[in-house]
């Protein structure tokens, strides 16, 4: 069957987005149930796994069978070494899970995990992860097309993709700085990043302390604005708390970020230990947050206008 390009790129588009669904987002049932139907349903994404599935038949639960010791666990998953069967048994495995809402726990429970958030990260990281990453590498071959979506397919591993709620960057200032990071703010838009600053990402009546607490939980950085208004009044304690906080639990993946302008104050004491720079202006402030950043922006492509 012949696909237009616009066929295969909306295809593409779509099992990217349930596919991080899956992988990055809760209601790991809802979200599997939604990328299976979508592969059934899909007449590209069939055009590549129906050939495999059809000419191989998998009984998933007598090779579990043949994995359990004697006392009922399972070591290890081992899959065999051809790639394609590798998949199409991890597929048969995703099938399963969605016909029984047990089947993750009971896995999770044979490979020696005692918790839900331990099973479900196992049941992603050796069936769901290696399952999709073979068929979106399948998927971008079958395309054929230099479009961005089969090069965001095939090109970024799975674990370096995050999740929508992992990725905003929250900017803390004081009320006389905010013309100066609200420069920051757009800059960040204007280049594709997911800045957080209170006046716009807060609605009227939210509780202040909730929707700060919140948008750390969201962030991937903190960036303290130190200038030469500003005097340690402790204004910034909570927040510099909430950074810490989030630090110490998301590890490499927060940044703790402060621009010092020249001539300003001190940065805090509690700032020092993580990464700051004293910048003379706006550009050079920009290119050392982009640069403190552990998060990248995705492949440089002509614009939509360029090549129409």
């Amino acid at each position: 069957m012949a696909f237009t390009k616009q066929e295969v790129t909306e295809s593409l588009r779509r099992f990217k987005s349930l596919r991080d669904n899956l992988l990055h987002e809760e209601d790991l049932s809802d979200h599997l149930h939604a990328i299976l139907r979508f592969c059934q349903n899909d007449a590209f994404v069939q055009s590549v796994l129906a050939p495999h599935l059809g000419s191989r038949q998998i009984d998933v639960q007598a090779w579990l069978q043949g994995l359990k010791t004697e006392n009922g666990w399972v070591r290890r998953l081992e899959f065999p070494d051809d790639p394609a069967e590798a998949m199409v048994l991890r597929y048969s495995v995703l099938q399963l899970a969605d016909e029984d809402s047990d089947f993750i726990s009971r896995l999770g429970m044979m490979l020696g995990k005692r918790k839900r958030d331990e099973w479900e990260e196992a049941f992603k990281g050796r069936i769901v992860r290696p399952c999709l990453v073979e068929l979106s590498e399948r998927m971008g071959e079958a395309a054929n097309l230099a479009t961005p979506e089969a090069r965001a397919l095939q090109a970024v591993p799975l674990a370096r993709i995050p999740g929508e709620k992992e990725v905003r960057i929250f900017l803390s200032h004081k009320t006389v700085d905010k013309p100066l990071v609200y420069r920051y703010y757009s800059a960040l838009k204007e280049v594709g990043f997911d800045p957080w600053l209170d006046e716009q990402a807060m609605p009227v009546g939210t509780n202040l302390e909730r929707g700060i607490y919140q948008a750390f939980v969201e962030s991937c950085a903190a960036v303290f604005f130190i200038t030469d208004s500003f005097k340690d009044e402790k204004f910034l304690a909570a927040e510099v708390d909430y950074a810490i906080a989030q630090k110490r639990e998301k590890g490499a993946r927060f940044a703790i970020i402060t621009l010092r302008y020249s001539d300003a104050a001190p940065v805090p004491g509690l700032l020092t230990p993580y990464i700051y720079r004293t910048v003379s202006n706006d550009l050079e402030g920009f290119r050392e947050l982009i640069r403190a950043l552990p998060v990248e922006l995705g492949p440089v492509r002509w614009k939509e206008n360029v090549v129409e």
